[in-house]
């Protein structure tokens, strides 16, 4: 039996990873977001669509952050204020 997970679970997870972890309103690497999702079970590699990904739609952006000389480093989530 395939277990199901709700939108309001991802986002009761992602409120409270961002209120325990980063207080701050600072932004979560995206690939540690994602590998933090996966060990709590609210997000299954490979999938898209998924409850998890509407849940960081209706509560982040993803925001992209620059080295000093304006090349790519990484994305991170933010919760939208």
């Amino acid at each position: 039996m395939e277990k199901v997970i709700r939108i309001e679970w991802c986002e009761n997870w992602i409120k409270a990873l961002f209120e325990k972890h980063y207080p701050q309103m600072s932004g979560i690497y995206t690939g540690l977001f994602w590998e933090l999702a996966e060990k709590a079970g609210l997000w299954v590699r490979g999938t898209y669509g998924s409850p998890m990904s509407k849940a960081l739609s209706n509560l982040t952006n993803v925001e992209t952050v620059n080295g000093k000389d304006g090349e790519f480093l990484y994305d991170v989530f933010k919760l939208k204020k």
